[in-house]
């Protein structure tokens, strides 16, 4: 048996190839809305999917998180109780996801008027209907895939529903000229193409069954996960909101575009989340899965240091390069991207604190320590955004991300004590706080990129004279990546 650290690994990086192919579509498609379309537009763009992110977190009921915790490695071991846990949390989300799409769809010009600034935009109100109806029924079966480690079905679907997304929005905006509705056009697809595609994946659980008792079961579960989910999408996508409110859909355009190109590192952490519960309740051993947690928290401080101070280093850059002709209407939000990739940086650490959360079955922990980073965050935009601008929105990020972070280790280390090497990782924050002092140079010139690019080299060969790896770590990751070690059942 490959050892967990490397399984996890392997797994990360196959759920990540389809997360960066879906994050791709704001990758590759920024310069596309950069360029081609007004920032008015991408004002628009940012309004529609937070409507479409707070929608989905309310369809849910939190039973695709249940899914996971109740269908991974031995949870339930017996086939039909399994047919009949994934068949009732199904058909409810069809049932929920029908009648509100069904309803938002009938008012369609209201609900249009009120956010979107006239009736005429009412056929984008459908569409956002139809994507989150689409999404909420295909979603339980992406977590199946997930809960069954499946990662290279999960991933090869969403390179496929990505890649045809992609390619449509360009071709619609970029030959066609669609404009705004081009965007929400290509969703619709994509997320038809990802529904049919999982048949196949759903149809050997799929029954006529219903059983009230293991729904409960599930929503017990799942339903904890709800208000969380909401607040970290208060966390996420109120600040759109508020910014419109506040500022106008111009600045919210900036805003939108510049928060965008810290993308790299929210892949990173989402495909990282969908392995880490499945990978970690994969792991037999308690005292083992508390090392292994202990492990990839150092390893992933490490890492995503060296990423923050990458965009600490190049965010004029980056978005010089993005927008290009454009470049001057963007350029104002570029000192947002490193706050939002350290915003980033500290959802991933929340991610690896929930560990305790899946591994005890503690849910009901989530809620208070989300809500409490979604008040600090909302608190933040309401008292800042009127006087500072967007900028205080992306700290407001950082702040309520660091909340939840500092409660959810307080909460979880009563019943799930990770043996954190804070030592090591001591090192790596002091390291990357040094190089960032020396990356304040405001020389656009190519050499002024070329000395950045230098300086970013001391990093790693700060951490190397500290030993950050140290030398028995590597001799063991050798010697797990060794095919012998694996087919013999290593364990580390």
């Amino acid at each position: 048996m490959r050892h967990p650290i490397l399984n996890l690994f392997r797994h990360t990086l196959t759920y990540g190839l389809g997360d960066i192919v879906g994050r791709a579509v704001a990758v590759v498609l920024l310069p596309i809305y950069a360029r081609l379309l007004t920032d008015v537009e991408n004002g628009q763009i940012a309004i529609g999917f937070a409507i479409v992110g707070f929608c989905a977190v309310f369809y849910s009921l939190g039973l695709n998180q249940a899914l996971i915790k109740y269908l991974s490695g031995s949870a339930d071991t017996d086939p039909d109780r399994r047919r009949q846990r994934f068949s009732s949390a199904f058909w409810l989300l069809l049932v929920v996801a029908s009648i509100v799409s069904g309803t938002i769809y009938l008012f369609a010009e209201q609900i249009a008027r009120r956010i979107l600034g006239g009736p005429e935009d009412a056929d984008i109100v459908r569409m956002l209907a139809t994507i989150v109806l689409l999404d909420t029924i295909s979603e339980p079966v992406f977590s199946l895939c997930r809960a069954q480690q499946r990662s290279t079905r999960f991933a090869v679907t969403r390179l496929f529903q990505h890649t045809l997304q992609i390619s449509l929005i360009a071709y619609l905006i970029a030959v066609d000229g669609w404009g705004v509705r081009a965007v929400f056009t290509g969703n619709v697809v994509s997320s038809s193409f990802a529904l049919l595609a999982m048949v196949p994946v759903a149809l050997p659980f799929l029954r006529l069954t219903f059983n009230t008792s293991l729904l409960r079961e599930l929503l017990t579960f799942g339903v904890p996960f709800v208000p969380s989910a909401v607040s970290l999408l208060v966390i996420s996508l109120s600040d759109r909101l508020l910014i419109e409110h506040f500022l106008g859909l111009q600045p919210l355009g900036v805003y939108s575009i510049t928060f965008k190109v810290a993308l790299p590192m929210l892949v990173v952490v989402r495909a990282f989340r969908s392995a880490w519960a499945p990978g970690l309740l994969s792991v037999d051993d308690p005292e083992q899965a508390l090392h292994v947690c202990a492990r990839v928290t150092t390893y992933y401080v490490g890492a995503a240091s060296f990423a923050i101070l990458m965009f600490i280093a190049f965010n004029r850059e980056l978005v010089s390069l993005i927008a290009g002709a454009n470049a001057d209407t963007y350029l104002p939000g570029a000192h947002i991207v490193p706050i939002v990739t350290m915003s980033h940086f500290l959802h991933g650490f929340y991610v690896i604190l929930t560990a305790g959360v899946f591994a005890e079955g503690r849910s009901r922990v989530l809620p208070l320590v989300v809500v409490a980073g979604a008040i600090v965050n909302l608190g933040i935009n309401l008292m800042f955004i009127p006087v500072y601008g967007y900028v205080a929105a992306a700290w407001s990020t950082v702040a309520a991300n660091g909340v939840m972070v500092l409660l959810l280790y307080v909460n979880t280390r009563r019943f799930y004590p990770v043996p954190f090497e804070f030592g090591r990782i001591g090192k790596a924050a002091f390291a990357a706080v040094l190089v960032s002092f020396s990356l304040n140079i405001d020389d656009p010139t190519l050499q002024g990129t070329f000395a950045k690019g230098l300086i970013l080299l001391a990093y790693p060969i700060i951490l190397s004279g500290w030993n950050f790896i140290e030398p028995g770590e590597w001799s063991s990751l050798r010697h797990y990546l060794r095919p012998h070690s694996i087919s013999n059942g290593a364990r580390g």
